[in-house]
């Protein structure tokens, strides 16, 4: 195989965190870009609503450059917790940029036994990885809370994944199948600019016998073609076992984006399905990554094999 030498799939289960329910709390942390003033107590009172109670980090109103305060501060917000038995979940309030800047700073292989649900995406893609190579933790790819702002009935389908209400489970038309059949593997990916950058790095996620899924915003095709490639000379598409596409926003012509797919992984003759309702578009639904999934085109449906939560 060319391309960087990947460590072998983990065969240790991935820790799983306990679903949500009224009652529990959860941390709001900033570990990347800015936001509108206000958005912390509007993010806060949505989820207190819903019978939730609600610690927003130390720093998270911070501002320094273009980042929700400085290095030091967001590592700390974050680490805290993580590793902070009292917190149930830990809620990204948005991308952009900066957690990058913070996998360093995070001692992931000190993390406690016990996990707890983290969401975010986008630039949250760089700890997701992190958690799941690093620490061994099942994480969930979905809004970042200050999406609720503006849509507050999509706090509550969130939630409803998270408390155990809804499936992970999805259905797919038979023209969103690039290359067709059935393969299973533990889910891992996110943004694709961001998994770009975390090739080469201890922190990237675990590719050998994964599903690969990958999603992006605001990057013309010919970003994605030199991506694609990026992934592929790495050695990455040798060694996942499917590609699961959600929502390319802003990227040029969906129909250009499915021609770089098509010229970049259908030669690897894995299964590879486009749009499903994950990433910037206007649905993103919750995925646990790091959990045993199954992609079967015949039956045209994506779904989890495994309870991704601790069982009651």
């Amino acid at each position: 195989m060319h391309g960087l030498r990947f460590r072998r799939a983990v065969t240790a289960p991935l820790r799983k965190p306990r679903r949500l329910h009224p009652g529990m709390t959860v941390s709001l942390v900033a570990p990347a870009g800015t936001f509108p003033e206000g958005t912390v107590q509007r993010v806060q009172s949505c989820l207190e609503t819903l019978g939730y109670i609600v610690r927003p980090g130390s720093h998270v109103r911070d501002r320094y450059r273009y980042m929700a305060g400085e290095d030091a501060h967001r590592a700390h917000d974050l680490w805290q917790a993580l590793t902070d038995p009292s917190i149930d979940a830990v809620f990204c309030l948005r991308g952009g940029y900066g957690c990058s800047r913070l996998l360093t700073r995070l001692a992931f292989s000190q993390m406690p036994e016990a996990s707890k649900i983290f969401l975010g995406y986008s630039d949250a893609t760089f700890l997701h990885a992190a958690l799941e190579s690093c620490a061994g933790w099942i994480t969930f790819h979905g809004p970042n809370a200050v999406e609720w702002v503006d849509r507050p009935g999509d706090c509550s389908e969130s939630l409803a994944f998270l408390e155990g209400r809804t499936p992970f489970a999805w259905s797919f038309e038979a023209d969103q199948v690039l290359y067709p059949g059935r393969t299973c593997g533990h889910l891992v990916g996110g943004n694709l600019t961001c998994l770009t950058h975390l090739l080469g790095t201890p922190f990237a996620p675990t590719f050998e016998g994964a599903l690969l899924f990958l999603e992006d915003k605001n990057e013309p095709p010919y970003r994605i073609d030199r991506m694609l490639v990026h992934l592929a000379q790495a050695g990455v598409f040798e060694v996942v076992r499917g590609v699961i596409c959600g929502s390319f926003v802003d990227c040029g012509d969906p129909a250009e984006i499915r021609t770089l797919f098509r010229e970049h992984v259908l030669s690897y003759q894995i299964p590879v399905v486009m749009d499903l309702p994950f990433g910037h578009g206007r649905w993103n639904h919750v995925l646990p990554l790091g959990a045993s999934s199954c992609l079967d085109t015949k039956a045209q449906n994506f779904y989890f094999l495994e309870n991704p939560f601790l069982e009651p």
